[in-house]
């Protein structure tokens, strides 16, 4: 009957420096785990991530060139769609970048400590990061979902070979769960991302922010027992009727409220 070490075996496609290792011999570097090549395999999805973050911003930027102009010259059509790719494509790249930061923790977990609970432990958060952002985006921008497919496939090559050890160690199958230190880890990610997503992306200008003009609509609405006007409306949001027209289909898209006629809103 095979035992843990011919799992471990099978599962990397590796040979074993020695045909009596013990289980407890897996957690030293050389014992039959290729530290270097999972290493090499996560430093490629860093180089993926880091490549797709640069698309993602000239996306922005030219998103942002186009907001100014429309702004520039009043045409509040493209201000709109503008102004709405441009947040679509600051939470993408947060979102990336937060993937990004977690690769790296990885990356250097594993490189500090080359044992299997170190390899357990840093992909957990790779997990499910990966999956939480991949079906974010498949509704949000499913063309970023789309082009990250690859990306997600490379980590979830690694995360197979883990997740073998983790269902044959009972050590693996502890660490594996969502705990409190791997919310912690990606607490700090999406920090960390948020900072990176600020200091290399443009602002959207407040007055035409489809988020803050949503917020101020339900205030609005609100402050207005339920009941509102278009024209008045657009002329406190300092926007045009279309536009709080629009507004209105996108809250009531996400369940914020319910729009029972052009004029009228509960």
């Amino acid at each position: 009957m095979p035992g843990i070490a011919d799992v471990i075996r099978k599962a990397f496609g590796w040979g074993l420096s020695r045909d009596n290792d013990s289980p407890g011999d897996l957690f030293n570097q050389g014992e039959g785990i290729n530290y270097d090549e999972i290493l090499a395999q996560l430093n490629i999805v860093k180089s993926e991530v880091d490549r797709f973050k640069l698309k993602i911003l000239n996306d922005i930027n030219t998103y942002h060139a186009k907001l100014v102009s429309a702004i520039k010259a009043h045409d509040n059509e493209g201000i709109e769609l503008s102004a709405s790719e441009l947040v679509i494509k600051k939470r993408v790249y947060k979102l990336i970048a937060t993937y990004g930061h977690l690769i790296g923790v990885a990356i250097e977990r594993i490189n500090d400590a080359r044992t299997v609970e170190s390899i357990v432990k840093a992909v957990a958060p790779l997990q499910y990061a990966m999956s939480a952002i991949s079906n974010y985006l498949s509704g949000l921008a499913p063309d970023a979902s789309a082009s990250l497919a690859s990306v997600f496939e490379s980590t979830e090559s690694v995360i197979r070979k883990v997740n073998m050890i983790s269902s044959m160690l009972p050590e693996g199958r502890s660490i594996a769960m969502l705990d409190d230190e791997t919310k912690r880890v990606i607490a700090e990610a999406m920090k960390e991302a948020q900072e990176e997503t600020e200091k290399l992306t443009p602002e959207v200008p407040k007055s035409v922010n489809p988020e803050v003009l949503e917020g101020k609509l339900v205030e609005y609405i609100r402050a207005s027992g339920g009941v509102i006007r278009i024209s008045k409306a657009a002329e406190y949001l300092g926007v045009s009727p279309e536009v709080v027209k629009d507004l209105l289909a996108r809250l009531q898209a996400k369940g914020v409220l319910k729009v029972e006629s052009v004029a009228q809103t509960t």
